[in-house]
Parts: structure tokens; C-alpha cells; sequence
């Protein structure tokens, strides 16, 4: 599979985020703490899932609530504000791994970071999130 510019793009599934969806493992070299939304304050826009860059692909609606899955999430602050309306994210120092039902998002049918053809999605692509 190539791009637009002839680049080769690799399945998803051969990229380090699956390696970490696999292990469901953090990289030891990340040093910022994952982020985490309160959901009390959110107000499920989405607009974490379009800023989170597709090499992490941490931050998910679940349908009844919106979650970032820690061991996926670099701690960027992508999706922080300007892009959070609602300022409802949060470091998580003290940060426990994601629960198991949260792991059927990541490269399932309906995970927004890898493409239609099975590729990561590129950072100019929209995701497939539904729109309120």
C-alpha cells in the first residue's frame, strides 16, 4: 500500500502501537504521565480522538463515555486545550492500566486511527468518529 507521495504505509497492525495494545505496556522512555478526562466534565465532542496522533491512538469513545487508554498515551498534550473545549483532561500521576473491555477498541472494528485500507491513518486524514 503507498500514500498520496508514493510512500510505502505499513498495516497498522506491524506498528508500535500494536506492540503496545498487545503487551498493554507503556514505553519505559515516556516521561510525561498518560493523561486521563474527567468525565464529569466532558462533554463527549470527540475532539481528543481527531487530535490524538495516530502513532498513539490513546483517547476513544466508548459510546457511553470518552476514555485514554494510559498504556497508549505518550503524555503529548495533543488533545489538550485549545483543542478540549471543556479543559477536561488531566496528567495521571498515579495512572492503572486500562480495563480489559476498553481493549476491544484498539484495532477493532471501529478504532479511528487506522485507515479503511488498514494502515495507520495519516494525521491529515479524518478519522471515522461518528459526529454528534
Amino acid at each position: 500500500m503507498t500514500d498520496d507521495h508514493g510512500r510505502t504505509r505499513k498495516p497498522a497492525r506491524q506498528s508500535p502501537r500494536a506492540d503496545r495494545a498487545e503487551h498493554r505496556q507503556r514505553p519505559d522512555q515516556w516521561r510525561l504521565p498518560p493523561l486521563r478526562i474527567e468525565q464529569s466534565e466532558c462533554i463527549s465532542c470527540d475532539a481528543c480522538v481527531e487530535a490524538c496522533p495516530s502513532q498513539f491512538g490513546a483517547a476513544f469513545n466508548l459510546g457511553h463515555m470518552m476514555a485514554i487508554i494510559p498504556e497508549l498515551c505518550s503524555g503529548c498534550g495533543k488533545c489538550l486545550p485549545p483543542v478540549c473545549p471543556v479543559d477536561c483532561i488531566y496528567p495521571d500521576e498515579e495512572w492503572a492500566p486500562a480495563p480489559d473491555d476498553w481493549w476491544t477498541r484498539p484495532f477493532g472494528p471501529e478504532d479511528p486511527y487506522v485507515a479503511q485500507d488498514g494502515t495507520r491513518r495519516p494525521p491529515v486524514e479524518p478519522s471515522r468518529i461518528r459526529r454528534w
